[in-house]
């Protein structure tokens, strides 16, 4: 799969700490989130309006299931944390629901599968993600490989 979010910004210097998220179903394209090292947080959500349009470098999501303010990400000391902030359908990492924070190289889930009447056929997906933290100029290359595979 080649791919997609550029790991670096315009003037091609390499942009982290961030969050490189995979899609493990195809509710989303990959996605490359820049994180403030002052610990501001990355609002991650629903699309409401054209603000909220998601793309590569955002944290927005083309998803019924995920509340307009379903999380939020942020850097701190070295370490990335994801909160949710009261979504309708939760926040999960590694299968199991979050408390207020945690996070550093997991999968992720916003929301739940919706299942159809029939109880097998799936209406609305979660948006999962594998998640990788970027802190340094090799792990943003190594991630940059792996985004577009091998050559």
């Amino acid at each position: 799969m080649s791919s997609s979010a550029p790991l670096s910004d315009p003037q091609n210097n390499p942009v982290f700490p961030a969050l490189c998220l995979h899609p493990l179903n195809d509710s989303f394209i990959p996605k490359h989130i820049s994180l403030n090292p002052s610990g501001q947080r990355v609002k991650i959500g629903r699309q409401t309006n054209a603000k909220t349009s998601p793309g590569e470098r955002n944290g927005y999501f083309d998803s019924t299931i995920m509340s307009r303010q379903h999380a939020e990400v942020w850097e701190e000391n070295g370490k990335i944390f994801i909160q949710d902030v009261r979504s309708s359908n939760g926040t999960f990492v590694n299968g199991e629901r979050l408390s207020p924070e945690g996070l550093d190289e997991d999968i992720v889930e916003f929301g739940i599968d919706l299942v159809g009447e029939d109880k097998l056929s799936i209406i609305y997906h979660k948006v999962a993600a594998r998640v990788s933290c970027i802190f340094n100029e090799q792990q943003a290359r190594a991630e940059q490989q792996q985004i577009q595979g091998p050559l």
